[in-house]
């Protein structure tokens, strides 16, 4: 992880406070004892929910080494401020950067339908007002009451636009959040919109592959942030303990070393620079840090041994925050499947 002194990561302000809070918090969030609320709102007080990239890179980074739910939720969160930044209506940005409102992001329809995966299911009538919205919304997190939830819908032929709505509107339906390995405190469950009518001020746009490509940098080197956040604190972890019999591991924890070096380089170059980075770059990291965080966190597992076994242990919630991982979308799946194509 990075030090005061580390010329990769940069610096935010409050940043020791931020990173004592969401240690102290990270298993009564893990557990669903309480939610990511509340870390949101420290973070709108302290103004650090609309950072600029590279800050919020090493803010998401920071918070994702202690608690993983949180820095999903603050992706979240940053994401939502980022898209209603880019709408052409009249936005409540200022309620979502105070941690006020929750944001949740559900574009992830939105880049498989711009990549040519499968169509935007959330189908949308014109009306003489606005938009008339059916269909679900299979998974997004910070589903709290009255959160405002972004989204792509479907019009008639081709056409796409992006809206916002709130989970309090009528015909929004949030189904009970289910029980999880991981996310429990982040209100991560399914929608369905059943005559969900919104003005034409909740058109963020139409032209949704503009949209896409305009916010896909930030999009994938926030997700990168967590995904290094959680392989650096495993390494840290990890690296002390190299010791007698686990000395057979020390070659693993410098070659994972190694690979997330080079993660956090380009994370944080890109992030200085996210407008003129080939898609296929930024894929490519989005994928490495999975794989460097879903093997790191099974190596301290490995050199643990039974003190990470332990259900209540960081070692086992970090296990269990690196499964999520590769199915978080774009999934393994899709990001390998995108990059055969460039190929």
């Amino acid at each position: 992880m990075k030090s005061a002194a580390d010329p990769v990561g940069q610096q935010y302000p409050h940043r020791e406070r931020v990173i004592s809070y969401f240690r102290r918090r990270a298993a009564e969030v893990d557990g669903g004892g309480c939610d990511v609320r509340d870390g949101l709102r420290l973070l709108g007080e302290h103004g650090l929910l609309d950072l600029d990239l590279p800050s919020s890179v090493a803010l998401i980074e920071d918070i994702a080494a202690e608690c993983l739910s949180s820095a999903f939720a603050v992706w979240a969160q940053r994401m939502v401020i980022e898209y209603l930044a880019r709408a052409v209506t009249a936005d409540p940005a200022d309620e979502l950067r105070s941690g006020r409102m929750v944001g949740a992001t559900a574009m992830a329809p939105a880049l498989r339908d711009v990549a040519g995966i499968q169509p935007v299911p959330v189908l949308a009538t014109r009306t003489a007002d606005g938009l008339r919205l059916n269909g679900p919304i299979s998974w997004a997190s910070n589903l709290f009451p009255g959160a405002l939830v972004v989204l792509p819908v479907r019009l008639s032929g081709d056409a796409r636009a992006v809206v916002r709505l709130r989970t309090t509107d009528d015909g929004v339906r949030v189904a009970p959040a289910p029980d999880l390995l991981v996310l429990n405190g982040t209100a991560s469950s399914s929608v369905t919109l059943d005559d969900v009518h919104i003005g034409r001020d909740a058109v963020l746009t139409e032209d949704l592959p503009g949209f896409v490509a305009a916010i896909r940098p930030t999009f994938l080197l926030l997700q990168t942030a967590y995904c290094s956040g959680l392989a650096g604190r495993s390494l840290a972890e990890t690296g002390t303990r190299t010791v007698g019999v686990n000395a057979a591991f020390a070659e693993q924890v410098d070659a994972l070393s190694t690979a997330h070096e080079s993660v956090r380089q380009r994370l944080y170059d890109y992030a200085t620079r996210s407008d003129q980075v080939a898609v296929p770059d930024l894929l490519r990291l989005r994928l490495e840090g999975v794989q460097v965080a879903v093997a790191a966190t099974r190596l301290e597992a490995t050199v643990r041994g039974g003190a990470g076994y332990l259900a209540a242990s960081d070692t086992s919630r970090r296990l269990r925050e690196a499964a999520f991982l590769p199915i978080q979308a774009p999934t393994e799946g899709q990001l390998r499947w995108e990059l055969s194509r460039f190929n």
